[in-house]
């Protein structure tokens, strides 16, 4: 949704600046001509494409957070790279599993996918779930979830408990689920360093957890 009115925009204010653009050739030649009347009357209505342009531009710098968002979304979800094999047992806990992920000699994006397919099959008890929408919010809460990106371990262990809570509700749209997500997602994009802890779209999803926090809270 948010794609298609930033192509409507584009096509609008790229119609704009042709129209303006035209107006303004039909005024230059009407002043060469020594027809000052008509001159006038189309730089007169080269202020409309301009005020549409302006109005364009104003649009997309509104929805913009939004979009970079859902650009970096479509990147991380298109990206198909080959993850270490991971296989839950039960004589290994999801703590031992992070740490040994952890200490992995790989790039924070392999550790990503690995932590991921590990999470994909965790078998979560409800417990776990509340447990781990407890942690999430805590974190939150107190801001130390984006303070040491570079803490293998910790953006790991946030990044599993996240994905195990989204994937134990699923499609389910409630406050808690988005909440987490958002929360996921800025976990992911600044443990790959995709998004510094202050931009945009980071600042964006905050934005809308924040909301989230206080559904949950009513």
């Amino acid at each position: 949704m948010v794609n298609t009115l930033v192509n409507i925009l584009v096509l609008i204010t790229l119609i704009s600046i042709v129209i303006a653009v035209v107006f303004l050739l039909l005024a230059v030649f009407h002043f060469i001509k020594m027809d000052r009347i008509k001159a006038l009357k189309m730089l007169k209505f080269t202020t409309i494409p301009i005020i549409f342009m302006i109005l364009c531009m104003l649009a997309y710098w509104d929805i913009s957070p939004e979009y970079e968002a859902n650009k970096s979304n479509a990147a991380n979800t298109s990206e198909k790279k080959p993850v270490a094999k991971v296989e839950a047992t039960e004589d290994v806990t999801w703590q031992d599993k992070v740490k040994e992920i952890a200490s992995l000699n790989s790039p924070p994006t392999e550790k990503f996918d690995t932590i991921v397919a590990y999470a994909k099959k965790y078998p979560a008890t409800k417990a776990e779930i509340k447990e781990f929408e407890d942690y999430i919010i805590a974190e939150y809460k107190n801001k130390k979830y984006l303070e040491d990106v570079q803490n293998d371990e910790y953006m790991l262990g946030n990044i599993f408990k996240a994905y195990v809570v989204n994937r134990y509700y699923g499609e389910e749209e409630t406050p808690i689920n988005d909440f987490v997500f958002g929360f996921y997602q800025n976990s992911n994009y600044t443990f790959k360093g995709l998004e510094s802890t202050n931009s945009n779209a980071i600042k964006y999803n905050e934005r809308q957890m924040d909301k989230s926090l206080e559904d949950i809270r009513n």
